[in-house]
């Protein structure tokens, strides 16, 4: 079968590196354009990609999937090859129609992919590769290429069955990368579904990602349903990669707000969250509204995706009326364009 990869030609100059490096968490933060990542699960046996196709025209439609790796995501296996590249991160979207599965994916901080798959497994759990993006990068069996610190490209999926398993739970899913200096997989992050954005594939790296250089969730001593006082939220004070701001429009608003330094901003409502275990804040999808100026970073925002949260938690137990308190917390946040 002939193999051609494709690959974005519309790209926005949209890395803005941060040299801080987040207090909590231990991960690097930039403003990176959509990226991806992999990792070598407990086999690789299963499903897999059996074919790269050439794509032509507008690639809308069909179901589009988001995931931010990190190297903290990988897990590793007793006696296994090395993983977790703790410098490294990408951002990976995922777009399926029919029996086509596409990936655009970018990554920072760590090596060219050699490997670069779907796995099916929770987060925490490692399973079997279901598709196999292998043949679109450099020096595998085809002619796919990627650019610099990206690739795009599409495989054709046989198996109806897993695309629609794929379609209905993404998070059952993960995405991965592996490099020469981890083969066991760089940098890994679960799947997930994008609800309200709409854009040409072709475009998905046009979206980008900002992770927290700073940040803290805000909590008040309130009373509590059933008596007594317990903290609930006020507010979020964090600086995100590039100097995005991210505050509350007001403390008790609920609202979120998202700044950019060229005046554009948006605020979120929330479509859905996520459990992302004991002592994490959990994962969001949130509507963005423009707030701010017509042009700029933000301006095009139309759904945020909040994920790999880190700490975050309100206190528990009794307070003190009217006390208030700044839990530090970690996250990326995937600014998703029209």
């Amino acid at each position: 079968m002939g193999v051609n990869g494709t690959f974005s030609k519309r790209r926005k100059s949209l890395i803005v590196t941060a040299v801080a490096v987040a207090a909590v968490g231990g991960v690097a933060a930039a403003v990176i354009p959509a990226f991806a990542a992999g990792g070598r699960g407990a086999d690789h046996a299963g499903h897999v990609g059996d074919g790269v196709v050439t794509q032509s025209g507008s690639l809308g439609g069909g179901t589009v999937l988001a995931a931010s790796l990190r190297g903290a995501g990988e897990v590793p296996v007793a006696g296994g090859p090395a993983v977790g590249d703790k410098d490294g991160a990408a951002l990976e979207f995922i777009r399926i129609k029919g029996d086509k599965v596409s990936v655009a994916v970018t990554w920072r901080g760590t090596g060219r992919p050699t490997l670069l798959h779907i796995h099916q497994g929770a987060k925490g759990v490692n399973g079997g590769v279901k598709v196999d993006f292998g043949k679109l990068l450099d020096g595998g069996s085809g002619r796919g290429k990627g650019k610099g610190h990206s690739v795009v490209g599409t495989v054709r999926v046989k198996d109806a069955g897993l695309l629609s398993a794929l379609k209905a739970d993404p998070g059952a899913f993960y995405a991965n990368l592996h490099t020469a200096e981890f083969p066991g997989g760089a940098v890994r992050g679960q799947l997930h579904k994008v609800t309200t954005a709409a854009f040409d594939f072709r475009d998905a790296l046009d979206n980008f990602q900002a992770s927290v250089v700073k940040g803290r969730q805000i909590y008040e001593c309130k009373p509590a349903e059933g008596g007594g006082h317990a903290f609930a939220q006020r507010d979020v004070s964090a600086v995100l990669g590039g100097r995005i701001a991210h505050s509350f429009v007001r403390p008790n608003s609920g609202t979120p707000q998202w700044v950019a330094r060229d005046g554009s901003a948006v605020t979120g409502t929330l479509i859905s969250k996520t459990p992302n275990g004991d002592g994490n804040i959990p994962e969001l999808d949130l509507r963005a509204t423009r707030s701010g100026k017509h042009h700029g970073l933000l301006a095009g925002t139309t759904e945020i995706l909040r994920l790999n949260t880190v700490g975050g938690v309100a206190p528990a137990g009794s307070c003190a009326p009217g006390t208030v308190v700044g839990v530090p917390y970690q996250a990326d946040y995937v600014f998703l364009q029209h």
